[in-house]
């Protein structure tokens, strides 16, 4: 077992390079005030362990990675929030299907740990020890419902990322080492059981509308051009909406807008100013621009740059590992 590595962050922008290897896509903020992150994560054997806390209100969204299968146990640590429309339950063991989709509405004081397995290694022990067809666990996003084997599972987990660890630990997981026993322990619960097929529709509504507000930023799209690409009615459209971010259209719009001019601000590039950057994504006053940015992030624009730094931003966009130590933020305790 290689040692845990723990990165303590301050912004989406830091949180979000750290889970790169995890999944594609964006964290945004939901609610003003400075982010609190803690993330914590270790290899065993050939599967990562990690955790990750918060402290405000974010929305997830993109893809996870097709290359890895990843189970979390949700427990009062993290229950609450929604992940693609579903209110996550205490007590309930999600199986991720690798390369799925991620709309994800986290709460504040959320606290998740999960394990991500290599596809190949997973289809294998699949295929081997429970003679069934991998892809009817790895393809599917599968949801166990049994208190026992999730709170197992998360003691696992935790154990792992402990400061007392043992760094031979992943011995006592036997030949089929750490991948085995997990998939061990998803499958003494009860039995896996597909969760909402109707979600699906709503789904490709919301990754559509997305894909066009994300290729023109600096040209929001109207609600009759959302409807017009999605095939959705409008009705439908913000239910879809609501129910996989927690946001209407055009509240998701302007969130997408604010953290790109965020993103614009911390890095640097161009030295472009402040009134150039809001010019660019089509922000046509600059004064409503600041104010909007302050009721986002709970501070000015200048105050960003000022703040985070050119330097100090970058190096923890490229390795989040580097970033200064901040005290992690409060979660739940069982």
């Amino acid at each position: 077992m290689n040692s845990v590595q723990r990165i303590h962050l301050s912004s989406v922008e830091q949180l979000q390079a750290a889970l790169g290897e995890i999944f594609n896509g964006q964290i945004t903020q939901s609610r003003p005030g400075p982010l609190e992150a803690a993330f914590a994560i270790a290899q065993v054997d050939s599967c990562d362990v990690f955790s990750s806390s918060v402290n405000r209100e974010l929305v997830c969204s993109g893809q996870r990675s097709r290359e890895r299968w990843t189970i979390t146990p949700i427990t009062r640590r993290c229950a609450g929030g929604r992940f693609r429309g579903q209110k996550l339950e205490d007590g309930s063991l999600l199986l991720l299907d690798p390369g799925g989709e991620v709309f994800q509405q986290i709460e504040p004081g959320h606290c998740q740990f999960a394990v991500s397995i290599p596809v190949e290694q997973a289809s294998r022990i699949i295929e081997a020890e429970y003679q069934v067809e991998p892809d009817t666990l790895l393809h599917q996003w599968l949801h166990v419902s049994d208190p026992r084997v999730t709170a197992r599972m998360e003691r696992l987990l935790m154990n792992l990322l402990s400061f007392n660890s043992s760094h031979s630990g992943a011995a006592s997981f036997g030949p089929g080492g750490l991948a085995g026993h997990v998939i061990a322990l998803a499958q003494t619960g009860a039995r896996p059981r597909l969760l909402r097929a109707s979600l699906a529709h709503r789904r490709r509504i919301v990754r559509r509308a997305e894909d066009m507000i994300r290729s023109r930023l600096d040209r929001p799209p109207s609600i009759t051009e959302l409807c017009e690409a999605t095939f959705a009615s409008r009705r439908l459209l913000f239910y879809a909406f609501n129910e996989l971010l927690g946001r209407s259209p055009a509240a998701h719009i302007k969130n997408l807008r604010m953290h790109a001019a965020r993103r614009r601000l911390i890095s640097g590039k161009g030295h472009a100013s402040i009134q150039q950057i809001a010019f660019d994504l089509g922000f046509g006053h600059p004064g409503q621009f600041a104010i909007d940015y302050a009721r986002a992030f709970g501070e000015r624009p200048s105050q960003t740059r000022c703040r985070l730094g050119k330097r100090a931003v970058g190096q923890a966009l490229n390795n989040p590992s580097t970033s200064q130590p901040r005290p992690a933020p409060e979660t739940r305790q069982p």
